[in-house]
């Protein structure tokens, strides 16, 4: 009797904990978005618009499945608030669950299988780190779980309605949902097709059933082939045939040159497989976890290893890349003109992306520290974790120019982005900024005219609006000191070649020479010291020092110039206010390199780094081969 109790005691905690896991799923998967990936969010909603209009509602609806972009961006915009954002986006994930359960009719104690899709939707957007700055179709991130509802909707009234009805139903909904919803339509009519043959073939004697249960299946399939090409001949020309079939899903750039499984765009596919392929085995399945010849009891094992299973697919395919997520919270705090933060971030990888670099360094000059801290970060040039080709134009490249008081080429990226991709927050936050700057009044209306219809940007465009309208207050805004100093040459568009930190370097490096700004001669000097380069160090050392006001020489300047000083004897720095700790430290460097005397210098750097890893010197030396974007 006691062990009877016990058992029973034991199935009950196991079914009270199987009923919370959707609920421990939803809570951890809002905490994680909400929290872990905050900047993620944020960057979701400026690599989106939405606009309150009737002009974006149709540009929405002219392309197939344009109903779920258009809902999709609606509720992308929600991320400017990453906590409520989040909560929708598990808000629907809950959906999707008890639309499975209802759809497929999945009893109480197989309601784990329900979760299945839960962790495939997720696995699918967690999963594309720089591929959202590549993905053209709009709302992406919503777009899945959006569609995924729909088709559950319509297979769970399908199920609902007399067989007499199925064919009208498959034939009606693939012709209308197909331009609202696109794929997810037509697979949807598929697993109601596999939901009447299977039924069907159960009633082993009603053949005539069986007969109509296989002439709706490929009436179901016929129409998931034809129905897209006949919207391509009569209405969306505009599209590409190739997509017209899996319109709704996101359109990775295919590059059959790929070698490297891992490394190609083939793994990005696979949640969206999986959730295919599932949804079609509970339509072959329908009504069978049911039965009461089910052993669910026997599978409670199986349970608790299904769910652990599914968590691991979900944490592999999450882009968990650093970089990725520093440049993110980079340029959040960038944003907010949180340079100090911007700063302290690059310490947080041991080989930082170069627009990590990027951003450490305009930070540094923002905050008056770039001769006392460039050096002591992380430095290097860390292989962008992608199998596209990413560039700093498509990223964080036009917030860099507008720094650095580049406001054409920023204008130019911005647009030439929104021509690819059409126009984003981001684009359009920088089009205003860059034309502002530039004093183009009146294009900087047309684009704020634009960001007045969105929900939480209106107030923004406002503002910006208000300065395009008082000019003469341009100048007292703090935001824009920095790069009104930066911008003291001549503000022309040539080639950068989508090469945005070597044009940097070489045109502060070598460029405009009689600026009267100690901000754009130290960015310049800077910019020598990154280049190692000597033909022009010495003269832009000597700008600087024309033009500073404090007396103390920055510790990083010191070491540079007793080192170059070092190197080419003819250099005479007598005259410069070198400490002797900075003396005796370099004295004690140049002993050390003599006892490493034909070493290669790869093989040098790890005896150096822990006593002159924060010096320019162990920089120049050691720190090769960086790949400027």
């Amino acid at each position: 009797m006691d062990n009877t109790n016990e058992n029973r005691t034991g199935q009950t905690l196991l079914q009270k904990a199987m009923r919370n896991m959707p609920l421990v799923f939803c809570v951890a998967v809002w905490a994680l978005l909400a929290f872990y990936e905050r900047d993620l969010l944020l960057r979701l909603d400026m690599q989106s618009l939405f606009l309150f209009d009737n002009l974006f509602f149709e540009s929405s609806m002219s392309v197939p499945a344009g109903l779920l972009g258009y809902v999709g961006c609606f509720l992308t915009q929600f991320f400017y608030y990453p906590a409520l954002g989040a909560a929708i986006f598990v808000a629907l994930l809950a959906l999707v669950y008890l639309l499975t359960r209802k759809a497929f009719n999945i009893p109480a104690k197989w309601a784990f299988v329900a979760m299945v899709p839960m962790f495939l939707l997720l696995a699918a957007d967690v999963q594309l780190g720089y591929w959202i700055y590549y993905i053209k179709y709009p709302g992406y991130w919503y777009v899945a779980t959006l569609g995924t509802i729909v088709g559950l909707l319509a297979i769970w009234g399908f199920n609902k309605a007399s067989y007499k009805f199925h064919a009208v139903i498959i034939f009606a909904w693939s012709v209308i949902g197909y331009p609202l919803f696109g794929f997810f339509a037509l697979f949807s009519s598929i697993c109601m097709a596999v939901i009447a043959l299977s039924q069907a073939l159960r009633n082993g004697n009603r053949m005539r059933v069986v007969f109509d249960g296989v002439t709706l299946l490929l009436i179901a399939l016929v129409l998931a082939y034809e129905v897209p090409v006949f919207c391509y001949n009569l209405v969306y020309d505009s599209t590409a045939i190739d997509f017209m079939h899996l319109a709704g899903l996101p359109a990775y750039h295919w590059d059959i040159r790929a070698t490297h499984y891992l490394k190609s765009i083939y793994p990005y596919w696979v949640p969206f497989v999986l959730l295919f392929i599932f949804q079609l085995v509970l339509s072959v399945c329908y009504n069978r976890l049911s039965s009461k010849e089910t052993a669910a009891q026997r599978f409670n094992l199986f349970k608790w290893l299904a769910l652990p299973a599914m968590v691991a697919f979900v944490l592999f395919f999450w882009f968990k890349n650093t970089n990725f997520r520093i440049e993110n919270r980079q340029d959040t705090a960038m944003w907010e003109g949180n340079w100090r933060k911007v700063a302290d971030l690059a310490r947080g990888t041991d080989e930082p992306s170069r627009q990590i670099v990027l951003n450490r360094n305009i930070a540094l000059l923002h905050l008056g520290q770039a001769g006392e801290e460039m050096f002591t970060y992380p430095d290097g040039s860390a292989d962008i974790d992608a199998p596209i080709a990413v560039h700093l134009t498509h990223t964080g490249g036009v917030m860099s120019y507008w720094c650095y008081g580049k406001f054409n080429f920023a204008y130019r990226w911005c647009v030439e982005n929104a021509v690819e991709r059409g126009w984003k927050v981001e684009y359009l936050k920088h089009a205003v900024r860059s034309l502002l700057l530039n004093g183009e009044y009146k294009l900087v209306k047309r684009y704020t005219n634009i960001l007045k219809h969105t929900l939480f940007h209106a107030g923004w465009a406002e503002r910006y609006e208000r300065l395009a309208d008082n000019p003469e207050s341009i100048a007292k805004v703090p935001e824009f000191a920095f790069p009104l100093q930066m911008r003291v040459y001549p503000d022309i568009l040539d080639v950068d070649e989508s090469f945005v930190e070597a044009y940097l370097l070489n045109n502060l490096a070598g460029g405009y020479t009689t600026s009267h700004s100690l901000l754009h001669a130290e960015a310049a000097f800077m910019s020598s010291l990154i280049r190692k380069d000597q033909k022009t160090l010495w003269n832009n050392f000597s700008r600087y020092l024309h033009k500073r006001k404090i007396m103390r020489l920055p510790t990083h300047y010191q070491e540079a110039a007793l080192l170059f000083s070092n190197i080419n004897r003819s250099i005479d720095i007598s005259n410069l206010p070198i400490e002797e700790g900075v003396k005796m430290r370099f004295n004690a460097f140049m002993r050390k390199t003599k006892e490493f005397k034909g070493m290669k210098e790869e093989e040098m750097a790890p005896h150096f780094k822990a006593d002159y890893g924060d010096t320019y010197w162990y920089f120049y030396f050691f720190v090769r081969k960086i790949k400027t974007n």
